[in-house]
């Protein structure tokens, strides 16, 4: 099954573990959508979880972290940025298991991470045509 709408969610969640659920709600919803086995879907959420759970530490009273959730035909991406002091990178070990690809970037204060899982019918070769 092929989803032929596609959904861009986007939070702004305050320094709170209580507002991870939204995120993990949404996580979940998104992959469910696009297909994901429930294995890598269990990782992707457990990923982002740890990250913002880490960055929360970073994070000054007030501070806020925004999250966008994408979803493509091949992918899902999930766009992290929070404020940061120049050269602060994002906290994880810098491992990202369960993604596909990532980029960082800190600029203006910002610091931003997009996360790229693909989806499997994206990296399985296409069938031979007649």
């Amino acid at each position: 099954m092929t989803p032929t709408e596609h959904c861009r969610v986007a939070l702004k969640i305050p320094n709170d573990p209580r507002a991870l659920g939204a995120v993990r709600g949404a996580l979940e919803h998104t992959a469910r959508h696009l297909g994901l086995p429930s294995r890598q879907e269990e990782d992707l959420i457990a990923l982002t979880d740890r990250l913002l759970r880490a960055a929360f530490d970073l994070l000054m009273p007030g501070q806020t972290i925004s999250i966008l959730i994408q979803e493509h035909p091949d992918r899902i991406e999930i766009e992290l940025e929070r404020p940061a002091r120049a050269g602060e990178q994002w906290p994880a070990n810098r491992t990202f298991p369960g993604v596909d690809a990532f980029e960082e970037q800190t600029a203006e204060g910002r610091n931003h991470l997009k996360l790229v899982k693909l989806l499997p019918r994206a990296t399985e070769p296409s069938p031979a045509r007649n």
